[in-house]
């Protein structure tokens, strides 16, 4: 059962960090999207292709969305064999 209270806090922790680190920029993302565009949020004022647009927004979902991802991974990893 303790095991499972510190996988729990260790989550709870990652989401707390991942939040104080990454949310407000996101939140900040997420308004720029709502008051121009998702063209002109991703590739400024000079526009893009697609593809390029396409990558930026992948890329952009990647870099808020990835090291939460990976923590949870590494997370999952270490409670299996915590669990052995």
């Amino acid at each position: 059962m303790k095991k499972y209270v510190t996988v729990i806090g260790f989550a709870i922790g990652i989401l707390l960090v991942w939040g104080l680190f990454f949310g407000v920029p996101l939140i900040g993302y997420f308004d720029s999207v709502h008051r121009v565009g998702w063209v002109q949020t991703a590739c400024g004022t000079d526009g893009c292709t697609t593809p390029v647009f396409i990558f930026d927004v992948v890329w952009m979902v990647g870099m808020f969305f990835g090291p939460l991802v990976l923590a949870f991974v590494g997370l999952y990893v270490w409670g299996i064999r915590v669990r052995k």
